[in-house]
């Protein structure tokens, strides 16, 4: 007797013919230090560099508030990209 296509999947293993998905953690949200991702980090940097350059002189209010502010967003972009630690 002759197996039609609609029979081999159905008798497919669990019924699935593609392999489940894990569920892994991407590059921007891996820990890497302290329990802090890539996101977190690169806001912590910017904005230790842009006290840096306020203190030397070197940038203007606005670009220092500008730098800031983005910084602060990364900050909170990784804190919600990595979820919350258990």
């Amino acid at each position: 007797m002759e197996r039609s296509f609609v029979n081999a999947v159905m008798s497919a293993p669990e019924g699935r013919t593609r392999p489940r998905r894990t569920k892994g953690k991407g590059v921007f949200t891996k820990d890497i230090l302290f329990g802090m991702n890539i996101l977190t980090l690169a806001g912590f940097v910017l904005m230790g560099l842009t006290l840096t350059l306020n203190r030397m002189g070197q940038v203007r209010k606005a670009l220092s508030i500008g730098l800031m502010a983005a910084g602060t967003a990364l900050v909170f972009l990784g804190l919600y990209a990595g979820g919350w630690s258990s």
